[in-house]
């Protein structure tokens, strides 16, 4: 999993508990990430952070800075806000999470699986939303790391909000063309069972390498994670099916990251069908969801090989109203031209 940091003090638990209005807010896309618009401090600041369903703690960067990287909206600066507040070593949220203590002050460390990190000071803020009533929610003494040493991420983000088990927003769709999957909750984050993917009429049964049977939560659906990782065994299966039913030229990626890459001349390749067959949920992938444009005239696979944890990606779930119905233990997929809302 990519965070070091003990689930109870993640920020989705604080506004479920001292939320009153539900809170809303724009969601926009950029480099692959789903961003959110919040402020912090007294007075307010904005910022626009990563909305990550894989991760457990919520994070600013932070003046001063050791290793900042660059972003758009001024760095938030504790100094100049009257309700900030670093955390004690003696206190439980510090003990509950696994880094050293420096100068009576908790600091956090988290690494993520694409190297990129974050360390700082773990502290307490206020943190002010949208809410579906229109008038803003001011939430004190939200727990979050105030990140003064932080690499390899966009220009366009300020931090990132984790939202685990205890989501930010439950939601549950029904209607025509809604399909609908268990949910399974393992050690606070998300998992699905996903039993098969379709490639036209081949259907190649999904193994976690973690298992030799198909057992229920063996996929980690992750909205913070840009690609989708499958096993390695599994990954060459697809890999083959697909590249026999396309009938394009092969082209290198490169970067050298990406193993599937085709010449496109307007982004769009004939691919067959792709079915992502869940338990009780097909949910079928568009070209979009399947490549992804990395160059001119060059689309890729958005799907790659690794023996870590597999994840659906946030690409596979593009052009889907995804809803977590967490009482229910449910997910549910619908699918949508999001370019139209």
């Amino acid at each position: 999993m990519p965070s070091k940091c003990h689930p109870s003090f993640i920020l989705p638990g604080f506004l479920k508990k001292k939320c009153v209005n539900p809170i809303q807010s724009t969601i926009t896309a950029s480099d692959g990430e789903y961003l959110m618009k919040i402020s912090i401090g007294t007075p307010p600041v904005d910022a626009f952070v990563i909305l990550d369903t894989g991760s457990d703690l919520t994070w600013i960067q932070c003046e001063p800075c050791v290793e900042c990287f660059e972003q758009f909206t001024p760095i938030f600066n504790p100094k100049n806000s009257s309700s900030y507040k670093t955390v004690s070593c003696d206190t439980k949220l510090c003990q509950e999470i696994w880094s050293p203590c420096n100068n009576n002050t908790c600091n956090y460390e988290v690494t993520y699986a694409d190297d990129s990190a974050t360390l700082g000071e773990l502290s307490v803020e206020t943190f002010r939303f949208a809410s579906t009533s229109g008038k803003y929610v001011s939430i004190p003494k939200i727990p979050f790391g105030c990140g003064h040493n932080n690499s390899v991420f966009s220009n366009t983000i300020s931090g990132l909000i984790g939202l685990v088990t205890s989501a930010l927003v439950t939601m549950r769709l029904s209607g025509p063309g809604v399909v609908s999957t268990s949910l399974i909750a393992r050690q606070s984050y998300y998992f699905l069972t996903l039993e098969s993917i379709s490639i036209g009429n081949k259907i190649l049964p999904f193994r976690s390498s973690k298992s030799s049977s198909n057992t229920q939560g063996n996929i980690f659906i992750d909205s913070g994670t840009l690609l989708t990782v499958f096993p390695n065994e599994f990954y060459s299966n697809l890999e083959k099916t697909l590249m026999a039913s396309i009938h394009a030229a092969r082209k290198q990626d490169p970067a050298e990251f990406f193993n599937v890459c085709y010449a496109s001349k307007n982004d769009i390749i004939n691919a067959p069908k792709i079915v992502a067959h869940f338990t009780n949920a097909d949910v079928e992938l568009s070209p979009v969801n399947v490549f992804t444009q990395v160059d001119e005239g060059l689309i890729c696979l958005t799907m790659v090989p690794d023996e870590g944890t597999a994840t659906f990606g946030n690409l596979a779930q593009a052009n889907f109203l995804i809803g977590y119905d967490l009482a229910a233990k449910q997910v549910s997929f619908l699918p949508m031209d999001c370019t139209k809302h």
